[in-house]
């Protein structure tokens, strides 16, 4: 868990309210500009750093381009007693996603199970942050979105789906809730910017070049594709995200999603969010004693040569929020080179030079 060199450290808080004054000068709501703020900096606080800030001048072109709506009209276009489709009016993806994941929690409690997907609306930012909120309310939370195109599908060489990533969020009683979070690419295409901004090689089993040999420049891997995880079982999962997160929400898919970099059309990503209310299935202190006898066992099982020690899914990144909650996010040099460059453009200070 060491950090990199090249970097200055920051209070959450302090970038938590540089993103959120930002977004506000640039035009966005002020709610709205404070929910998208709390989602990037949640994804550093997790370790997640090509989710977190790095992405906040994009955020910006995207927004003074007029490619994002500075406020987001939900609109729930379709609904049935466990389920609905929200319109998210080319709003934020963070906003549209926490206000979707609430519909989902709020039919789970009606139903046993609530289902929410969402069109028309744009990057979401780390997708734990919404299955959390299930957790958190005693319910399994599961959240998917599509991408823009950085994948090709198994034994191609053009990009065709997004890094699709996929989110189970599971409470524990007295252990933290179990997350799994992953990307169904073997890294997200954000790991890919940031160690190009860091001026770091890649390893070579995340991307291919153009022609689809295995690359560790990670400029060469911007023009060429990313990997799947697990070969051709990461493209399955991936179009399956794909069909539940935009073909079932009447979002766009695949290469139909635009592209998140470039600025010229919105993006039309489509999200997908379920609630499973435990209660309606299990006595809930029986399901929270399996889950906890669950992780006892995980923790106490043979280590193979080497391993010190065995991680729960999310467990690592719970020990990134801890770390960094006390002692601060680090951002490197590249990144915060770009945050002042913002900050500078909308008299927004990130502190002393």
């Amino acid at each position: 868990m060491a950090e990199g060199k090249a970097q200055e450290i920051f209070a959450p808080g302090t970038l938590e309210t540089f993103a959120r004054r930002v977004l506000e000068a640039a035009g966005g709501d002020a709610a709205e500009s404070a929910v998208v703020a709390e989602n990037l900096v949640a994804a550093n606080l997790r370790g997640i750093d090509s989710h977190g800030v790095i992405r906040l001048p994009l955020y910006v072109s995207r927004l003074e381009a007029g490619l994002v709506a500075p406020r987001t009209k939900l609109e729930i276009v379709r609904e049935a007693p466990a389920a609905c489709v929200l319109d998210a009016g080319n709003g934020w993806g963070a906003v549209a996603g926490r206000a979707a994941m609430g519909e989902a929690i709020k039919r789970a409690r009606r139903a046993g199970v609530g289902v929410a997907a969402v069109r028309n609306s744009n990057h979401f930012g780390i997708a734990a942050f919404y299955a959390q909120a299930a957790a958190a309310e005693n319910m399994i939370g599961i959240a998917l979105t599509n991408a823009s195109p950085a994948m090709a599908p198994w034994g191609g060489k053009a990009p065709y789906f997004g890094t699709n990533p996929i989110c189970v969020a599971v409470p524990a009683g007295r252990e933290r809730p179990v997350i799994y979070d992953g990307a169904t690419s073997v890294a997200a295409i954000g790991k890919i910017v940031l160690a190009a901004k860091k001026g770091e090689t890649i390893p070579p089993t995340w991307a291919t070049d153009p022609e689809g040999r295995p690359t560790t420049d990670p400029d060469v891997a911007a023009s060429g594709t990313l990997l799947p995880m697990g070969e051709y079982k990461g493209y399955g999962l991936a179009l399956m995200v794909d069909v539940l997160a935009g073909i079932l929400a009447g979002a766009a898919f695949g290469p139909y999603v635009s592209n998140l970099r470039r600025l010229d059309a919105p993006q039309n990503v489509g999200h997908f969010f379920a609630a499973l209310n435990i209660s309606a299935f299990l006595d809930l202190d029986e399901f929270l004693a399996g889950m906890e006898h669950l992780a006892q066992d995980i923790r106490n099982a043979l280590r193979a040569a080497g391993s010190d020690r065995i991680y729960l899914p999310g467990e690592i990144e719970w020990e990134w929020e801890r770390k960094r909650k006390a002692e601060g996010i680090p951002v490197p040099e590249g990144v915060l080179k770009e945050l002042r460059e913002l900050g500078k453009r909308y008299s927004v200070s990130l502190g002393p030079e």
